[in-house]
């Protein structure tokens, strides 16, 4: 796994301005850990070579937020200048060439600012972002789902294309169309969503998941869809049209059956997991794949492809520890804390900032129910590892 191209197109994204929040936990993770600290000062070494002001390293930015952000992180470090003397700011920060001392300093900045950066400006900019499932219609607009809603969908001439009961969507069988007209469902955090596609196929999607699909498949192309996040997939059978899930560069094949997909965008692999039936991996854009060339899945197994090296490895797993989240449950098996806070970030949309570095590393088999409290949960992985927390609105703070 290629962690260091994985992460340079992180820290690019952060420069843009366009990182998702998980994306910047991971980020955020990273640099913070202390074994980061040559590659982190790669990065900005990196950076500042194409650079020779301040004011020309903050025009790389993309938008004003990130401007904002960014200026914040380059800015707000505390060290001593040659006098000796204690500044939290770079002297003529306008006119500071890109010496030694400001790519450590940078450096240093980003390592230790982000966190502040992040807990600053990301979560208040998170409270102004609503928390309500969304409707994405294929010209642009945007609706909102709300849990206990009963509507109908439409599309944008008006025609009823389908209907919402609660929390699950369905679509019509019965619409004409002579070409592909998506939508895209995505669901934030603490949330999950039911949605029945037009042929019938059901799908489950877990939080902080987004699926694009067409609102009814053509005649003689195959039923594709888009997928960033994790689903569930009971597929209506079709032998004719090919029901196809595409995650990043991998494509996943079926004509009738029962799987469990995920990709997030802080995960370096997309898993798929097979209940029954039978499925083909493969690497997207190609056509007429052959045998060399795709990975057949039988039920029981999973597959992860590895979006660095873009390989696929196979093994037998218990599947129930990957499906479990559809009933509200979140099992563990032999999972990294480090593993484990990302899962309960999602499922309760929350934001776990842990300090105590030893326990990211530790090791857990553990299950919840859905009536299980964030506190409920964070009690027992104390119980074994002793550490500190305290919760303020949606941060959660861990310290030894």
């Amino acid at each position: 796994m290629d962690t260091t191209k994985y992460i340079e197109g992180l820290f690019q994204k952060f420069i843009e301005g366009s990182l998702t929040k998980e994306e910047f936990i991971t980020l955020m993770e990273f640099v913070r850990n202390p074994e980061s600290e040559s590659e982190v000062k790669e990065l900005l070494d990196d950076l500042l070579e194409s650079t020779t002001t301040y004011q020309e390293l903050i025009n790389k930015t993309s938008n004003s937020e990130s401007k904002l952000l960014f200026n914040q992180i380059i800015t707000q470090i505390d060290y001593k200048d040659q006098t000796g003397k204690k500044n939290n700011y770079f002297p003529i920060v306008k006119h500071i060439k890109h010496s030694n001392f400001f790519k450590i300093a940078a450096s240093i900045a980003l390592a230790f600012c982000l966190f502040y950066v992040y807990q600053i400006n990301f979560i208040e900019i998170e409270e102004t972002i609503t928390n309500d499932v969304t409707l994405t219609l294929d010209n642009g607009e945007v609706e909102i789902i709300s849990d206990d809603g009963d509507k109908k969908i439409k599309d944008k001439t008006g025609a009823i294309i389908g209907s919402q009961s609660g929390s699950q969507i369905t679509y019509s069988n019965d619409i004409i169309n002579e070409e592909l007209v998506y939508n895209t469902l995505t669901v934030p955090n603490g949330k999950r969503f039911d949605l029945v596609l037009s042929d019938g196929t059901n799908v489950k999607l877990n939080a902080g998941t987004s699926l694009k699909y067409p609102v009814k498949f053509l005649k003689g192309k195959n039923r594709q869809v888009f997928l960033e996040g994790e689903a569930y997939f009971d597929v209506a059978r079709d032998n004719a049209h090919a029901f196809i899930v595409t995650a990043n560069d991998l494509n996943v094949e079926v004509l009738g059956t029962e799987f469990n997909m995920s990709f997030y965008p802080e995960d370096y692999n997309i898993s798929t997991v097979l209940i029954e039936g039978s499925v083909k991996l493969y690497e997207k854009g190609k056509t007429n794949v052959g045998v060399n060339e795709s990975t057949m899945l039988l039920p029981n197994y999973l597959a992860s492809w590895n979006k660095a090296n873009r390989e696929i490895s196979v093994k037998e797993v218990d599947t129930q520890i990957y499906t479990a989240w559809k009933d509200g449950m979140l099992i563990f098996r032999k999972a990294s804390y480090r593993n484990i806070r990302k899962k309960l970030e999602r499922h309760f949309d929350i934001i776990i900032d842990n300090q105590y570095s030893f326990l990211d590393d530790q090791i857990y088999t553990a299950s919840f129910d859905k009536d299980e409290t964030i506190e409920n949960i964070l009690d027992a992985f104390k119980g074994d590892t002793y550490f500190n927390y305290r919760r303020t609105n949606n941060l959660i703070t861990i310290t030894n």
